[in-house]
């Protein structure tokens, strides 16, 4: 047992010689590695027993008495979970209105919030999945850890790389466009901007696009200001601030990194979207779940916002308090940079999008205002003001994006985000207003992006092992001698791959997180101990 503590807490400890920068083949096995592994053939072994109907009868008996205990807990379990945690999915925008008194009423039907519910998974389904998943995980430590495939450099070429994106958004709106409600911020809507903000972030990594580094900010701010307006959402019209609600969020954003960083030697904070989407949710969370009675009166709710702004300011916005709150956590949230201390890489990720979650909240919040302004709006029988009163909002959005880009957007990089958690609001904002400032255009939506809005964890995580490796600093050779196809090749992969995972992840939520509080600790006991059990018995024999 002290071997496994000492290896354990050796994890705890980094310092610069610790540091890797994974750029060459690893030819050891870890024993998270080996853990993962010997589970995954005993998940193997079980599923061909019962294929050939040859399995024991506690096996048999265990299915049907689980399975059908848990279908209580998978009535939101596919929708729900794509709609509050996906890097923010809450994006129906049906924010209660309060009434003259002061009740909250919500703009729709709760039950429309969420979309069809998945049947139950049988225990084969799961095994099934859970196969599947085995084998990504090899294929991701096939080609980042073990590194089969050559290492390319990454080069930018301005004109091949708009080339593609004009072509990819010229297809995608001729082929792909669909109708959509009419509601401001919809989710189609919102899909389709975490999408192509997606096909921009993954790109800029493949094809080392550094000048669009203060682009890519404002996408990931963008992303942060979701998780606060869609969370925000939810806790105001659903008031479900269950144990259940939440482990289904953290599940939905942490459980498949945490695999992935067992299975590739990374480190947590490689994937910092992860962490940063689950800090801001916990934000939102507390902010809404403490004193939660206060949440239908305007006054009480203006303190709340004033104690999370100044909670938030005190943090990131004063010097050194961010280090010292945050240095107990190095050991999740510490990240080994030779050039930096352990927590620089949390803090500057974090403090950059410090005010996004905000403004987000503040954003739902007001929501309904702006909904029955625009509504209003488009209703009036006076025409011509209603005409005259858009074009001031339009030119003023305008007006200030230009601004924003003069005098923000063209400064060189750190100069840049020094300004940019405090600026980023503004092309945020604009973006909103102008995609919504006329039905016609809140009635369509590009349904190639909104598909691929749906899976912004699973592709943020997988193209860093598919597209790329040595930790995104260089691409892998499937084809080597050929740019292009090399680049297809690679996509269909990809695609493929992160789709599956978004499945995966979906059934083995609503397989591991019953809402059944009993059961579900149950089943964080029995995982946690058969991977202690198994880990020891790798560290024991010398893994």
């Amino acid at each position: 047992m002290d071997i496994v503590i000492n290896r354990s807490l050796s994890f705890m400890t980094r310092n610069n010689t610790m540091f890797d920068p994974h750029t060459k083949p690893h030819y050891d096995v870890t024993s998270g590695q080996i853990t993962f592994f010997v589970w995954w053939v005993a998940f193997a072994v079980v599923y061909l027993l019962r294929k050939l109907d040859i399995s024991p009868k506690i096996i048999s008996q265990f299915t049907e008495k689980h399975i059908k205990s848990d279908e209580d807990a998978l009535t939101e379990v596919k929708s729900g979970i794509e709609k509050i945690v996906q890097i923010s999915d809450r994006t129906e925008s049906d924010i209660g209105h309060e009434n003259k008194h002061g009740e909250t009423q919500t703009n729709k039907p709760p039950e429309k919030t969420f979309s069809k519910v998945i049947p139950p998974p049988s225990l084969d389904e799961v095994l099934q999945n859970v196969l599947i998943f085995g084998g990504i995980l090899i294929y991701f430590f096939l080609c980042d850890y073990r590194k089969i495939f050559p290492m390319l450099e990454r080069v930018y070429d301005r004109d091949e790389f708009l080339f593609l994106v004009f072509v990819l958004f010229l297809v995608a709106c001729a082929f792909t466009l669909r109708p959509t409600s009419e509601k401001i911020l919809n989710r189609a809507q919102t899909e389709e901007w975490k999408g192509w903000m997606q096909v921009m972030f993954v790109w800029y990594h493949v094809f080392a696009a550094k000048e669009w580094y203060n682009w890519i900010r404002v996408y990931i701010a963008a992303y942060v200001w979701m998780t606060g307006f869609g969370n925000f959402s939810f806790f105001w019209v659903r008031k479900d601030f269950s144990l259940y609600r939440f482990l289904k969020m953290q599940f939905r954003l942490n459980f498949l990194v945490t695999c992935v960083c067992v299975v590739t030697g990374n480190e947590y904070m490689l994937y910092y979207i992860c962490a940063m989407h689950s800090y801001w949710f916990i934000s939102v969370y507390l902010f809404m779940g403490v004193l939660r009675s206060w949440n239908t009166d305007s006054k009480k709710m203006a303190v709340k916002f004033l104690a999370y702004f100044i909670f938030n300011f005190v943090i990131f916005d004063i010097s050194v308090v961010a280090d010292t709150i945050f240095k107990p956590f190095s050991f999740l949230l510490g990240y080994t940079d030779p050039n930096f201390g352990v927590i620089h890489e949390w803090t500057f990720r974090a403090g950059l999008d410090h005010w996004a979650c905000f403004f987000g909240m503040l954003c739902a919040y007001n929501y309904p205002h702006f909904e029955k302004f625009l509504t209003d709006l488009e209703k009036s029988e006076n025409y011509r003001k209603a005409i005259l009163t858009k074009v001031v909002l339009i030119a003023g959005s305008i007006i200030a994006l230009v601004v924003w880009y003069v005098l923000v957007m063209g400064k060189e990089k750190h100069a840049y985000n020094a300004l940019h958690p405090y600026t980023s609001m503004i092309p945020i904002a604009s973006f909103i207003i102008l995609r919504n400032s006329f039905p016609i255009l809140r009635k369509y939506y590009i349904h190639l992006f909104a598909f691929l809005g749906k899976i912004t964890l699973e592709t943020y995580l997988s193209q860093l092992h598919i597209y790329l490796q040595s930790n995104a600093k260089h691409l892998i050779g499937y084809l080597p001698n050929h740019h292009f196809l090399n680049f297809a090749f690679a996509t269909i992969i990809y695609l493929l791959i992160s789709h599956k995972l978004f499945d995966i992840t979906t059934i083995l939520s609503a397989f591991l997180i019953p809402n059944d509080t009993k059961r579900a600790a149950k089943h964080a006991v029995v995982i946690f101990l058969a991977f202690v059990v198994t880990y020891a018995c790798a560290v024991a024999a010398g893994f």
